[in-house]
C-alpha cells in the first residue's frame, strides 16, 4: 500500500514538472501566442470588432498617440521655419547668414563746444533735428544670434555756436549782441558693430542690443542763414573751410525686431553717437557731435 502511494506521489511530481517545463518552452510559447492570435481574429468575425470592449480604447489611445506625434512634427517644423522666432528655439541658425535692411534714422543733433584764444567765449546754440538713411547688412556668425552690423549711410549732422557779438571785427566790445552759427554738415557713414539679440519677448518679437563704432567721412560743409552766420562771414568771407574731413564716433544702441514672416521684419529703436574728434579745423576751437536717433528699419 505504502509502495503504491509513493509511486503515485511520483508520478504527480513528474506530471507536474513536465506541465512547468512545456510551460516555459519559448517553442510552446509562440505555439499558444499564434493559437490566440487566431482565436481572437475568428472571434472578432463572429463578434465585431469590439467583441471584448477594449478595442474602443485601444483606437482611442491609437489616435491619440497619432495626434501628439503630428503635434509635435509641426511644432519641430514651425521652429525650423521660423529661425527663431515665434513659438521655436532661439538658437537656430538663419536662413541667410547675411539679411539686408533699409534704415531711416531721424535724429536730436547737438555739439559740445569749447573755445580758446580767438574764439573765446564760443558755447553751443542748442538742438537741431536732422536724419540719416541708407542701407544696413548683417552678417550672422554665431547661429541668429550675433551678427557683425555695417552699412552706408548718408547722415546730416548740425553744428551750431553761439559766439561774441565782436567776433570777426577789429576790437571786442562786450556791447554788441551775440551772433550765431550754424551748418550743416554732410557724411557718408560706415558703422562697424555688433548686434546681439536676446530671447524672444513676445510672438516674432525680440530685442537686440548693438554696439560699436562708426566712420564718417564728410561730403560738404554748408552755412545755413549766410547772411548772419558769425563764423561764415568773420573769416575770408566764408571762402574758408571751417571743419576737418572726418569724424569717429562711438554707438551704443537698442531696439526690437518683429518678423512678418519669414525673410521680412520691421527694426524699432533708439541709438546714440558720441563724436570722439574734433570736427573743426580751429586749434582752438573745439567742436564734437552728440546725436540721438530714433531707429525705423525695415529688413528683407
Amino acid at each position: 500500500m505504502k509502495k503504491v502511494a509513493g509511486f503515485g506521489l511520483i508520478l504527480v511530481l513528474l506530471t507536474v514538472g513536465c506541465v512547468w517545463a512545456q510551460s516555459t518552452s519559448p517553442a510552446l510559447y509562440r505555439l499558444r501566442t499564434k493559437e490566440s492570435n487566431v482565436t481572437e481574429r475568428r472571434f472578432r468575425k463572429i463578434l465585431g470588432d469590439n467583441y471584448d470592449g477594449q478595442d474602443q480604447n485601444r483606437r482611442t489611445y491609437d489616435d491619440d498617440r497619432k495626434k501628439r506625434k503630428r503635434k509635435q512634427k509641426q511644432a519641430e517644423t514651425e521652429s525650423t521655419e521660423n529661425n527663431g522666432y515665434g513659438s521655436g528655439p532661439d538658437y537656430a541658425w538663419p536662413t541667410r547668414l547675411i539679411e539686408m535692411s533699409i534704415r531711416f534714422a531721424p535724429s536730436l543733433n547737438i555739439n559740445a563746444v569749447e573755445g580758446t584764444g580767438t574764439y573765446a567765449g564760443f558755447r553751443d546754440n542748442g538742438v537741431g533735428v536732422r536724419m540719416s538713411l541708407g542701407p544696413s547688412l548683417d552678417y550672422f556668425f554665431f547661429k541668429d544670434r550675433y551678427a557683425f552690423g555695417t552699412g552706408l549711410w548718408y547722415t546730416v549732422k548740425r553744428s551750431g555756436f553761439q559766439m561774441p557779438g565782436s567776433f570777426g571785427g577789429g576790437r571786442w566790445n562786450p556791447s554788441l549782441p551775440q551772433k550765431e552759427s550754424v551748418y550743416n554738415l554732410q557724411y557718408i557713414q560706415i558703422p562697424t558693430t555688433v548686434k546681439l539679440f536676446a530671447n524672444n519677448i513676445g510672438p516674432n518679437l525680440r530685442l537686440y542690443i548693438q554696439t560699436g563704432g562708426i566712420f564718417s567721412i564728410k561730403l560738404a560743409e554748408k552755412p545755413l542763414d549766410q547772411s548772419t552766420n558769425g563764423l561764415y562771414n568773420a573769416e575770408n568771407g566764408g571762402n574758408e573751410r571751417h571743419y576737418g574731413f572726418g569724424d569717429v564716433e562711438l554707438m551704443l544702441g537698442t531696439g526690437v525686431q518683429y518678423k512678418i514672416n519669414q525673410h521680412n521684419a520691421f527694426n524699432l529703436g533708439m541709438s546714440y553717437q558720441r563724436g570722439l574728434i574734433n570736427v573743426a579745423r580751429g586749434s582752438e576751437l573745439i567742436s564734437k557731435s552728440r546725436i540721438v536717433a530714433l531707429e525705423l528699419g525695415f529688413k528683407f
